[in-house]
């Protein structure tokens, strides 16, 4: 399976949409003129085409689906599916902690100053998934030599700083999701994970 690097940027701009912004009419009405078994690059295989197959179907109400972003990513109370990195790597379990602070000196000696307009922790996995999309992008494409646009510092980030939360958070999305939006995120997201680690291997 030959992936481009535009369409794992594509993919993970996607991704970074479903983990970090509530599900919205406009979002469920775009989603619902895509084909996904023929247009997700990854669907050729088993977990994508699950996925796809998923998000392919009638999607439950607005308020069902927002309901269950709520009870996964906020609360009230514990969310289901923290999804922030220091949740599952630090022992206090608390958010901006010790990882959190390695990852705002990982973008510091990369030159990179983040601005979320949520106010969120650096990693939280939407905006993870969203860093990989920039330095995936049309710059690194062309030849740009900003630090996050290299490869190798793509897979650093990804192998020290999100695969080592990742698997556990998408674990839970899995288990406690109540709608096939987000049961499909979870396949799609642990299988673009996978494959891009791949990917990146082969382009060094």
């Amino acid at each position: 399976m030959t992936i481009s690097r535009e369409e794992m940027q594509a993919m993970a701009q996607v991704l970074h949409n479903l983990w970090f912004q509530p599900p919205s009419a406009e979002l469920l009405a775009q989603f619902s003129q895509v084909d996904w078994c023929q247009e997700w690059p990854l669907a050729r295989s088993q977990a994508s085409m699950q996925g796809c197959e998923l998000l392919s179907k009638p999607q439950a109400s607005l308020d069902e689906l927002l309901k269950d972003y709520s009870r996964l990513f906020i609360g009230p109370g514990v969310p289901l599916c923290p999804p922030w990195g220091s949740v599952y790597l630090c022992e206090t379990g608390l958010l901006n902690d010790v990882s959190t602070q390695a990852l705002m000196a990982f973008y510091r000696q990369a030159g990179i100053n983040i601005d979320s307009e949520r106010n969120e922790p650096l990693d939280h996995m939407g905006l993870l998934l969203a860093m990989l999309a920039n330095g995936l992008g049309a710059d690194a494409a062309l030849g740009s030599d900003e630090i996050y646009c290299s490869d190798a510092w793509l897979a650093q980030l990804l192998a020290q700083f999100i695969m080592t939360f990742a698997p556990a958070c998408i674990d839970r999305l899995a288990d406690h999701s109540d709608t096939d939006y987000y049961r499909a995120l979870a396949l799609l997201t642990r299988d673009y994970l996978q494959q891009l680690t791949v990917w990146l291997e082969l382009q060094g």
